[in-house]
């Protein structure tokens, strides 16, 4: 009987330590990367609308919270997708810094001012900034975007008085199957590289 018992509380302190240890397992894996929650922070902070995400102000686990359009791969911000919110405002220019975005869907918003670089976005495949308000875009903004595969940057009037040209760092972006940049302000032939890329299939490239 005695021995029983003993066996009994022994098998329900292992049961306690195992249920206490995957409760810290999942905990650990629940919190979002703090560099992470600041970023989208100050994405929500630069709208004048930011009520339309419905994020929570002091949320700080949009990964663990499962966040409206936000997706994660773990505890990292993998996707942002706000297409067709109405959203009105700049964006924070340190975008870049979710170092682990695949997928960013902007488009068809009332952004403003300069488009956040995505310079070092490795992981970068999709991104989709057309139908804005945009009126600027950086130098860099192309650099280092090995994975991309569709970007488009359509109607906004980028760099209005002098326009810009696709940079030589876009060749770098080999996997590239479809780049649409129609009525953004693009000056100039467009550069050879883009006849030697040979995964890109759309070119669609209009001025008005």
């Amino acid at each position: 009987m005695v021995q029983h018992y003993r066996s009994a509380m022994e098998a329900l302190r292992i049961n306690l330590v195992l249920a206490l240890l995957l409760f810290q397992v999942t905990v650990v894996f629940s919190i979002t990367d703090s560099n992470d929650v600041d970023i989208l922070n100050q994405f929500r902070k630069g709208l004048e609308n930011p009520e339309l995400l419905q994020w929570p102000e002091n949320g700080d686990d949009p990964c663990g919270s499962g966040w409206k359009h936000v997706f994660c791969a773990g505890n990292r911000v993998s996707q942002i997708q706000v297409k067709g919110l109405g959203l009105k405002g700049p964006l924070p220019q340190n975008l870049n810094k979710l170092s682990r975005l695949e997928n960013l869907g902007l488009q068809r918003n009332n952004f403003s001012g300069m488009i956040p670089s995505l310079s070092g976005l490795s992981e970068l495949k999709f991104a989709y900034l057309d139908f804005n308000e945009f009126d600027s875009i950086p130098l860099d903004f192309f650099d280092g975007l090995v994975s991309l595969q569709v970007m488009a940057l359509d109607y906004n009037d980028l760099n209005a008085t002098a326009g810009w040209s696709l940079p030589v760092e876009l060749q770098n972006s080999a996997q590239l199957r479809n780049l649409s940049c129609m009525s953004c302000n693009l000056v100039g032939p467009l550069p050879d590289f883009l006849g030697s890329m040979s995964s890109l299939a759309v070119l669609e490239i209009v001025s008005e």
